[in-house]
């Protein structure tokens, strides 16, 4: 009799133990990301004092640059940015589109994220270069740019469409302590850095 039901109890025992695997599923789901699309600087128009400084020692020049109106959007062209040259340091150049003195770049990336934005001034031993920048999306009107300050990570949104942020630069440019000579070109480089 002790046998029957040991039997018996190891019979429902292997029931339940087989019920219970019946009723158990296991079932495979994927994990995965699209990584995000590179950020890219383009040069639409470069930054240039032109033919216009006397190389003067501790003179200044300066480029301020104007949207020529304010409720435009989109791109931003040498067409919609009138600029000139003033200071003691170079010649007069009266504002105008013509002029395309400015540097306009388009920074790109993934639509409607943030990033943070740096652009450097130049320290150097012929002239320094304090830059002037303002920022807009494709979507923005002009009047809405932001003023981004040199040297510092500034936090902007791309365009949640395009994925753009136009630039425009303009500035000051300081001669050293040396006079430059004259009839000669003078170039340093300033660099513009975007992060996710």
């Amino acid at each position: 009799m002790k046998t029957r039901n040991l039997i018996k109890a190891a019979l429902v025992t292997a029931a339940l133990t087989q019920s219970s695997l019946v009723h158990a599923a296991e079932v495979s789901f994927d994990v995965g990301f699209v990584t995000l699309q590179d950020l890219n600087i383009t040069q639409v128009s470069a930054l240039s004092f032109g033919q216009n400084v006397f190389g003067t020692a501790s003179t200044t020049c300066t480029i301020t640059p104007t949207f020529t109106t304010t409720t435009n959007t989109g791109a931003v062209t040498d067409a919609e940015i009138t600029d000139g040259t003033s200071g003691a340091g170079c010649l007069t150049v009266s504002t105008s589109t013509s002029n395309n003195f400015s540097g306009i770049y388009v920074i790109n990336g993934e639509p409607g994220q943030n990033i943070n934005l740096t652009i450097d001034s130049v320290t150097a031993t012929d002239f320094n270069f304090s830059p002037t920048i303002s920022a807009v999306d494709d979507t923005d009107t002009y009047s809405n740019a932001l003023t981004i300050a040199q040297d510092s990570s500034t936090a902007v949104t791309l365009d949640s469409t395009s994925g753009n942020l136009n630039i425009v630069i303009g500035g000051t440019v300081t001669i050293g302590s040396t006079a430059l000579t004259a009839n000669t070109s003078y170039t340093e480089q300033f660099n513009i850095t975007a992060t996710y």
